[in-house]
């Protein structure tokens, strides 16, 4: 392996001026040193968060070399080098084949991933690509960044999923809207609230904790409902509605500190000839604040799975991972990979930008994100 990326913990100097445009980075080194793969990730996360991906890709490697190389040690010897090697190919530097070949050895899956974004994001067959990552996200949490460069990838594969939409038929997703807020919401939330019951009328449905309690209840049981009750976070419980409420009832759903712009644009869905529509963001992220789709439809089925396997089995992740946009970008990485790899048609499904989310619904002006900590338990 190439010496220089290994680091000498010893060169202080080195590794001072290494981090020295990365302040938050240099204060734990600072302050912890180097020298555990607890510390060298941490400040590899560090590093990463910022973008200084170069340097990020020296650490987690540096992480790789303290570690035992057992599979009960966390991280995981393999995850630690798939993401050095991802920080290089983020980075524009060569990714050199002997640690691809040494990671294969731990992970042939991760490996071939690695080689599969090497391949798209040096220009080359998009097909090959897909083919070398196959299902890899499959080792990785839901939410994890694999499903959003899968989703980039693959929607230069199959250009139809976020081509114009000129067929102006009538939708299969029933035109009715839905919300959430647990109690007590701001005024600002609640005069959105008052928006919507005004605007659509009866086409729209609008739930608190307590009659979320007896829809779900109702519909799905004593076991659901002590998962909703159990939720560690208001974030968490929306998520878990929403994905029970639009499989059950069809429809849209819009969290509640969004709000259509019009009934014009409304009335605009109604016109879209697919059973299922999810928007991106511009990191090829799926929006759940905002998507439709018909009853019962089978990548919402598989995202709803998903979020119960990670409510019981991943209990303290993240909640955007675990609950919310992780487990829609998972159920569309599986539906992509089902169709590329059985060759078969795609479904009725629609993917729009963020540019055509906002040109139908809009954000605005809430206090209760200002903490920054809303999303999290």
């Amino acid at each position: 392996m190439d010496k220089h990326r290994n680091l000498d913990c010893k060169d202080i100097e080195a590794i001072t001026a290494l981090l020295s445009k990365d302040g938050e980075a240099l204060n734990y080194y600072k302050t912890n040193g180097a020298e555990s793969v607890g510390h060298a990730f941490m400040i590899a996360n560090l590093l990463h968060l910022h973008a200084n991906v170069s340097e990020a890709s020296l650490f987690y490697r540096h992480a790789f070399n303290l570690h035992g190389k057992s599979q009960t040690e966390y991280p995981l010897p393999q995850s630690l080098l798939q993401v050095s090697l991802l920080c290089l190919l983020k980075a524009g530097q060569p990714v050199p084949e002997e640690e691809i070949k040494e990671l294969e050895k731990y992970a042939p899956s991760y490996a071939n991933y690695i080689r599969g974004i090497l391949i798209a994001w040096r220009g080359g067959d998009v097909k090959e690509a897909m083919s070398l990552i196959g299902n890899a996200f499959e080792g990785f949490h839901s939410g994890e960044e694999i499903d959003a460069l899968y989703l980039e990838i693959a929607l230069k594969y199959f250009p139809a999923l976020t081509a114009p939409i000129t067929d102006t038929s009538y939708s299969p997703i029933p035109r009715h809207l839905y919300m959430y807020w647990d109690k007590n919401p701001p005024k600002e939330i609640a005069d959105n609230i008052k928006y919507h019951q005004e605007l659509l009328g009866e086409d729209f449905t609008f739930f608190n904790q307590e009659n979320a309690e007896e829809w779900l209840f109702e519909h799905f049981g004593s076991e659901t409902l002590s998962l909703f009750q159990n939720t560690k976070h208001p974030a968490e419980s929306a998520d878990f509605l929403r994905l029970h409420v639009i499989l059950n009832n069809g429809g849209w759903w819009l969290d509640a500190d969004l709000r259509l712009k019009s009934l014009e644009q409304w009335e605009m869905l109604s016109r879209l000839p697919k059973n299922c529509r999810f928007f991106i963001t511009e990191k090829f992220l799926i929006h759940n604040d905002f998507f439709g789709t018909v009853a019962n439809d089978p990548i919402l089925a598989n995202a709803l799975l998903t979020c119960y396997v990670n409510m019981l089995k991943h209990h303290g992740l993240y909640i955007p991972y675990k609950t919310g946009p992780g487990v829609f970008s998972r159920a569309v990485s599986r539906t992509v990979y089902s169709s590329f790899n059985h060759d078969a048609p795609l479904p009725s499904l629609a993917i729009g930008t963020a540019w055509e989310m906002f040109s139908i619904v809009e954000e605005f002006e809430v206090t209760y994100k200002s903490g920054g900590n809303w999303h999290t338990a």
